[in-house]
């Protein structure tokens, strides 16, 4: 059976634009996730695909679907707070109501659990 990823967007963080979610992978909880709720990527399924990001000359996680197209450069990397991403996930072992904590080890895990895994599940599960 092949592993299988799942993002569920949360609760909102409205004064910061944010949408915080929780990782699984194979029901088990992995990482806290936060958006930028003004250039997130729409709910459904991506195809997982670690490579080299030129952006941050390391291994990175790439989704992408067929709305959301390998090169517009979606990954999943560290970041804090939504001013880090421009419509990437960013992961976190922590959060607070704010950012997102311990970004670095969130990163190093998920990249090395994408590794083996080929699609993600993202699910909006948070009220309007």
């Amino acid at each position: 059976m092949k592993p299988e990823l799942v993002l569920i967007r949360t609760h909102l963080n409205e004064a910061e634009d944010g949408i915080f979610g929780e990782l699984y992978l194979n029901n088990h909880f992995v990482c806290w996730t936060l958006e930028n709720r003004l250039k997130m990527i729409p709910a459904g399924g991506y195809v997982v695909q670690n490579s080299q990001s030129p952006k941050f000359k390391r291994e990175l996680p790439l989704l992408y679907n067929k709305v959301v197209p390998a090169k517009r450069g979606i990954r999943i990397h560290v970041g804090n707070t939504v001013s880090s991403s421009s419509g990437c996930v960013l992961v976190g072992m922590k959060c607070d109501e704010n950012k997102l904590i311990e970004s670095t080890p969130a990163e190093t895990m998920v990249a090395m659990i994408c590794r083996n895994c080929e699609f993600l599940l993202i699910v909006d599960n948070y009220p309007d």
